[in-house]
């Protein structure tokens, strides 16, 4: 499961410091492409709603941008709804059968190397 998270965000890496890994939520995006397809959108909302740098609430940071886009510099709550959106096309892609839960994980550095800890667990359907 380590693994699987790590070549999910392996196009978001790009050598980001431990605290922008951490904030790609690969584990809260996998979570959510465990639910059925309409009801991922819903839980995407509240995930970027209740992002900490979030000042408003991402539909009124959406119109706003698209109101007045700044391609140099949008809102963190579009940066976020890009990268969630791509972790979580990669997974349907790589790991479509992959329905284990993640319940747990941590990050870790030692020198240059990252190290990933997850704790999983199979639904309780299957």
């Amino acid at each position: 499961m380590s693994e699987a998270l790590i070549d999910l965000c392996e196009p978001y890496d790009h050598d980001l410091p431990l605290h922008a890994y951490k904030n790609l939520m690969a584990a809260m995006t996998w979570n959510i492409t465990l639910q059925p397809k309409e009801k991922r959108h819903e839980m995407l909302l509240d995930a970027l709603n209740n992002l900490p740098s979030t000042q408003k609430n991402f539909e009124d940071e959406l119109d706003e941008y698209m109101s007045n886009p700044n391609p140099e510099n949008p809102p963190d709550s579009i940066v976020f709804f890009q990268v969630l959106s791509g972790l979580i096309q990669r997974k349907d892609e790589l790991y479509p059968n992959d329905n284990r839960v993640v319940a747990d994980y941590a990050i870790t550095e030692t020198g240059s190397e990252r190290h990933v800890t997850v704790s999983s667990a199979l639904p309780a359907n299957g």
